[in-house]
């Protein structure tokens, strides 16, 4: 792990008349959604490369939570840390290193005062890829970006969308369902269809405080559109994000999307 203190003229321009301007992205509470440190298909490694920010004028006591794949997370330690003003921390085995976890999971990140209460005065920032070695390569790399989300702006009603991924002959495709819930499993429908093949339906379980990350097999689709329905009663619409990636077969590099909510007269695929 690296300290990072932020350069003057990237600070400054944030501080006017004494007051600092949050920068999009910054705030109390944010998420990673999908983070690891683990073996991929066709001799891949994936490791997470990060980069926590500390945009407010005073040290930072944070919290760090990880969610781990298929498990509930809610027993598990929190990590803590602390990030001088405006400056920063990067690793590129961030899970390994900071986290010390292994596999895949989501990590919860939160600002918190001495007295480990939520710190509404946190500005909290952070970018993060997945990437390997290039399979059988000596050098070069291949990876995917995830974004970080506030929390605060999590509101997923009963259904999100997932657009612009692929699943064929060159990409298969994972769609992952974090459950931000600490106490109560929610469950899930994944509706993948395109305009030249039936729905293909999958039911997801996901425990309290965990991600479940599953691959969507099948034949080959078009026009690829993908539905994750909330079906748990009652719904939570605070507490739950989904992401699509699709991978290549042969390199191991990838993208990802964050569901979103789609206009409310669009049919499900």
């Amino acid at each position: 792990m690296i300290m990072i203190p932020l350069l003057a003229l990237l600070f400054a321009a944030q501080i006017q008349s004494n007051n600092l301007v949050t920068p999009i992205g910054g705030a109390p509470q944010i998420v990673i959604p999908a983070a690891g440190s683990i073996q991929g298909a066709n001799g891949t490694f994936f490791r997470s490369d990060i980069s926590l920010i500390n945009y407010s004028t005073h040290d930072q006591l944070v919290q760090l939570r990880w969610l781990p794949q298929g498990t509930s997370g809610a027993g598990l330690a929190v990590r803590e840390i602390t990030i001088p003003a405006l400056s920063g921390i990067v690793s590129e085995d961030f899970v390994t290193n900071v986290m010390q976890q292994t596999g895949l999971g989501t990590i919860l990140i939160s600002g918190v005062t001495s007295t480990r209460a939520p710190d509404s005065t946190a500005r909290l920032y952070a970018t993060s890829r997945i990437w390997s070695n290039q399979p059988n390569l000596s050098s070069g790399t291949v990876s995917q970006s995830f974004p970080s989300i506030p929390t605060s702006s999590i509101n997923s009603s009963t259904q999100l969308s997932l657009i612009g991924l692929r699943r064929d002959d060159r990409y298969r495709l994972n769609v992952g369902i974090i459950n931000l819930d600490p106490a109560n499993e929610q469950t899930f429908q994944i509706v993948a269809g395109s305009s030249s093949q039936p729905p293909q339906v999958t039911s997801v379980t996901v425990p309290p405080f965990s991600l479940v990350q599953t691959s969507l097999v099948g034949v080959p689709l078009s026009n690829l559109q993908i539905a994750i329905q909330n079906t748990s009663t009652p719904v939570r619409t605070s507490s739950w994000i989904a992401y699509g990636s699709s991978i290549d077969n042969v390199t191991g590099d990838g993208w990802s999307e964050i569901g979103f909510t789609a206009p409310p007269d669009q049919p499900v695929p």
